[in-house]
């Protein structure tokens, strides 16, 4: 699970500054910058929902690239819900049914420039749709209101539906470019070069000695970055030996999308896995004082590259060890399989684990969509298993967020300060009155309340349920602080940065999000496994998107 928000993190963190190279014949128009193009148009296809912030983020990126490329590109915008005799559920709730069918609308009456309302109303996701008609300038604003208003826009949405399960597309953004799905990096720079690739009669740099793996392009910065024609100014790249320390052992350790980003990214980078079984494995594990793989070790060459002169955000993902070499850190990477035997049991005890009773550790957001619904699939286990395993829920917690914050800015959460807030009181739930009452008060805020009104919503809930408001308002006030530190050490000790994320005995679960497949990883763990083991979990449904807020 967390292995998808892990990639795309990291994929954002090292993918910015790549060579793009636009179709010889193209030509920019000096007054908007756009390509004025007559050819066979790229086809590119984004499957999303309209307030989920993945699907957003992309739309953001891309939208500077379709500016630029303008009608080389033939771009559609499609979402992804689910319909029921006309009636539509989507994620993030009704108010996103709306914002899918008025950016269908307004795609379909002001195709050149419905993406400009779009990028404006991403700038506030969570007043989509209200915010449409102020972020329509431009735009033909009768037919899309018409269009939004009757059973138009409810056939395009149903129709839009439609083609996002003819390609399988479940989690939001799913992307397709040029007929096959992409997977490449979030950035503008790598959107632009993959849709460069797909325009009829691209020539480029493809097959020239200019684009050898071993060379450097310095865009014109006059040319906005862009490498116009396959003309570039090109360097030789350092040559950077890359050591992938990995251990045969883990089947969830596998390292090819970094290795693919660290290759886009660094042209003269020399990759050698090494097994931490060989000898010359293990001496590099303990010269560095490795705890946990895949761990990737860069000569100080990194420094001379290109990419590393000009990008501070790609400098943070390192840490400099004391040969003057790099490493890209364990929580850029998601590295998690701990090989530090004296560090694995001081994670085990910080977890406290029990011998002979199997442990799930789950660590969310209070309000992130996908942490709600992997809480809401435990439950059903827990149901089954009861005090037999031990539940045992976590919260993701960063520092430096940019929202509110508590500790001097060391403790934020994603989504806010409520919902940092309502971290804290689901914790002294827990605490105070056992897992029962933390399933029961965590579903049942999931269900009435949001990251916009916890704090002022939880009272009621917590009244609903019997549980002293008071003793749970005195346990956040006194206790909070040092509940969300000690949450914040165990993210660090296993390299959690996204929820949901799923442990089980202290080792990562990566399998499907559904009740059945969580209830057999527990299982496994069982000694004498009891006799609910052999259960099927009937209410247990299709298994939750993978996707994660992190």
């Amino acid at each position: 699970m967390k292995q998808n928000v892990i990639k795309t993190t990291l994929v954002l963190v090292i993918a910015v500054l790549v060579l793009i190279v636009l179709r010889e014949g193209m030509r920019v128009s000096s007054a908007t910058g756009a390509v004025v193009y007559n050819g066979e148009k790229a086809e590119v296809d984004f499957y999303v929902m309209s307030q989920c912030p993945y699907g957003t983020q992309v739309e953001d990126a891309i939208y500077p690239v379709l500016k630029r490329l303008g009608s080389a590109v033939d771009f559609k915008l499609n979402f992804i819900a689910n319909e029921n005799n006309g009636n539509f559920q989507s994620l993030h709730g009704d108010n996103e049914v709306k914002g899918d069918i008025v950016q269908l609308c307004a795609q379909k009456y002001s195709p050149d420039k419905f993406m400009d309302m779009v990028k404006c109303q991403n700038a506030d996701a969570s007043a989509i749709p209200g915010n449409w008609e102020k972020c329509a300038s431009g735009l033909d604003i009768e037919k899309i209101k018409a269009c939004y208003g009757g059973e138009e826009g409810k056939k395009l949405l149903s129709e839009s539906i439609s083609a996002s399960r003819a390609v399988g597309a479940t989690g939001s953004p799913t992307m397709y470019i040029g007929g096959s799905q992409y997977n490449g990096g979030r950035d503008e720079a790598y959107f632009t070069r993959a849709i460069c690739r797909n325009i009829s009669g691209y020539a480029g740099c493809k097959g020239t000695a200019e684009c050898a793996v071993d060379l450097e392009c310095t865009a014109d910065p006059a040319k906005d970055g862009v490498c116009e024609g396959g003309k570039c100014a090109y360097k030789e790249a350092p040559k950077i030996m890359v050591s992938i320390l990995n251990d045969k052992q883990c089947a969830d350790c596998g390292t090819t999308v970094v290795e693919d980003a660290i290759k886009q990214l660094f042209k003269g980078a020399e990759i050698k896995t090494i097994d931490i079984s060989e000898s010359e494995g293990k001496s590099l594990a303990q010269k560095f004082g490795l705890r946990a793989v895949p761990a990737y070790i860069f000569s100080s060459a990194v420094e001379k590259s290109s990419a590393w002169k000009s990008n501070e955000r790609l400098k943070s993902a390192f840490e400099k060890l004391g040969d003057g070499s790099y490493k890209l850190s364990d929580s850029a990477t998601g590295a998690s399989h701990i090989i530090d035997k004296e560090y694995l049991a001081e994670v085990q005890k910080k977890l406290g684990l029990t011998a002979g009773k199997p442990q799930i550790d789950f660590f969310v957001m209070s309000y992130c969509p996908y942490g709600n619904q992997a809480e809401e699939i435990i439950y059903e286990v827990y149901k089954v298993l009861g005090a037999k395993a031990v539940f045992s829920p976590r919260y993701v917690i960063y520092s430096d967020y940019g929202n509110e914050c508590l500790d001097n800015g060391n403790l934020c959460s994603m989504h806010g300060g409520q919902e940092l807030n309502q971290d804290i009181r689901e914790k002294c739930v827990l605490n105070s009155f056992g897992i029962k009452s933390w399933f029961d008060f965590a579903v049942a805020m999931n269900a009435k309340c949001t990251a916009q009104n916890a704090d002022s919503c939880w009272r009621g809930v917590a009244k609903s349920l019997n549980l002293d408001a008071a003793k749970i308002f005195g346990c956040e006030k006194a206790e909070g602080i040092a509940l969300m530190r000690n949450e914040k050490e165990i993210n660090g000790m296993l390299g959690v940065g996204g929820s949901p994320s799923i442990f089980i005995d202290g080792a990562e679960y990566s399998g499907a999000r559904d009740a059945n497949s969580i209830l057999n990883a527990l299982c496994s763990k069982f000694k004498d496994a009891p006799a609910e083991c052999g259960m099927q979990i009937a209410s247990a449904g299709q298994a939750a998107p993978a996707g994660g807020c992190g």
